[in-house]
């Protein structure tokens, strides 16, 4: 789907017209019926208050994803950031460890699987995704 098109569903779904649009972006009528023909564009600062408009991606208004997520961080996303962050340190930290300090740690995991098999409450692998990178500098 074009930018026009997006621009023109995500506009009819929210339920403005394109006076109102204008209206609230502080530009003319004229712009808004230019975009959704196709016949212009709007610039970068333009795309970015539209993105705050509509609560969508730049990438989604321009049409290049149909992921309609929030472009605004939620909590549940920074939970996830502060998961990898932990996760990452402890990957890193066991890295550093000798033959004997890792043979340690996989012991205790072990072990502490099969604890939570045993009470039922390992958690489901479906419920995670994982993906491993190398990068320079560590976490």
């Amino acid at each position: 789907m074009t930018f026009a098109e997006k621009l023109k569903e995500m506009r009819t779904d929210k339920g403005v017209t394109q006076v109102g649009l204008a209206a609230d972006l502080g530009i003319s009528k004229g712009t808004v019926a230019m975009w959704e023909t196709g016949k212009r564009e709007p610039n970068f600062e333009m795309l970015h208050t539209l993105s705050d408009y509509f609560d969508r991606r730049i990438d989604y208004i321009l049409g290049q994803t149909e992921d309609k997520s929030s472009p605004k961080t939620n909590e549940e996303q920074l939970g996830v950031w502060e998961t990898e962050e932990h996760f990452c340190k402890a990957m890193l930290a066991y890295l550093q460890l000798d033959e004997y300090g890792k043979n340690a740690v996989e012991s205790v995991i072990r072990a502490e699987t099969r604890r939570c098999k045993e009470q039922e409450t390992l958690f489901p692998k479906s419920n995670f995704s994982l993906e491993l990178r190398t990068r320079k500098g560590g976490c």
